[in-house]
C-alpha cells in the first residue's frame, strides 16, 4: 500500500512538473515569436529606407541624358495649402491649447505629394489698425517633416502641433496662419495662408 502511494505521488509530481515545463515553454515561445516579429518589422523598415536612399542617389545622378529626362518626369510640389482640418485641441496643462495646423501639398495635377525640406508655421493675431501680432513661430527640419506626415479619410497632410496659451485665443476670433516650405528638390520657397478660429461648444457658452 505504501509503495502504491509512493508511485501515485511520483506520478503526480511528474505530471505537475511537465505541466510547469509546458507552461514555461509556451511563454518562452510566445515571447520569442513577439521578438522575432518586432525584429522583422525593424528589418523591413531598414530595407525600405535603404531602397529609398539608393533610389535618391540614382535620382541625383542627372549627368546622363537619361537622368535629365527622368528628373523632368518626376512630379514636383506645385502648391501647399492650410487644410480645413486645422483646429484647436486641449493642451496637456491647464491654461494651454494646441493649434494643430494641417498642411496639404499637391502636384500640378492636384494629387497629394510628399514634401522634401523644412516647413515653418507662423500664428498671428489680427490687430485693428496695426500689423498682425506674431504669437508663435514653429519650424520643422526635413526629418521632422517626414515624421509629420498623416493620412486620413480626408487625405494626406503634414501636422504641425503648435502649443498656445488660452490667453492668446479669443473664442470665435480667427487667427492667421502662414506656412512656408523650402523645397530642397527645386530650391523654391512655397507659401500659403489661412485662418483658424476656436469655436466654443454649446456646453462652454
Amino acid at each position: 500500500m505504501r509503495i502504491r502511494s509512493l508511485l501515485v505521488f511520483a506520478s503526480l509530481a511528474a505530471v505537475l512538473s511537465c505541466s510547469g515545463c509546458d507552461s514555461r515553454s509556451r511563454r518562452a515561445s510566445a515571447r520569442l515569436r513577439s521578438e522575432n516579429a518586432l525584429l522583422q518589422q525593424q528589418i523591413d523598415a531598414l530595407e525600405s529606407r535603404q531602397r529609398e536612399l539608393e533610389a535618391s542617389l540614382r535620382a541625383i545622378d542627372a549627368e546622363s541624358p537619361a537622368g535629365v529626362k527622368a528628373s523632368a518626369e518626376v512630379p514636383q510640389v506645385a502648391t501647399i495649402t492650410v487644410s480645413p482640418m486645422s483646429g484647436f485641441e486641449p493642451g496637456e496643462t491647464e491654461g494651454s491649447m494646441v493649434l494643430e495646423v494641417h498642411v496639404q501639398a499637391t502636384d500640378g495635377r492636384q494629387r497629394p505629394i510628399q514634401l522634401v525640406g523644412p516647413l515653418e508655421a507662423q500664428v498671428l493675431r489680427p490687430v485693428p489698425g496695426e500689423p498682425p501680432q506674431l504669437l508663435m513661430d514653429l519650424k520643422l527640419d526635413p526629418e521632422a517633416v517626414r515624421e509629420a506626415w498623416r493620412s486620413s479619410l480626408f487625405g494626406a497632410t503634414y501636422l504641425i502641433p503648435i502649443p498656445m496659451a488660452t490667453s492668446d485665443i479669443q473664442p470665435d476670433m480667427p487667427l492667421l496662419v502662414h506656412v512656408f516650405h523650402d523645397d530642397l528638390r527645386t530650391a523654391r520657397r512655397l507659401e500659403a495662408s489661412g485662418t483658424v478660429a476656436h469655436h466654443l461648444s454649446t456646453d462652454d457658452r
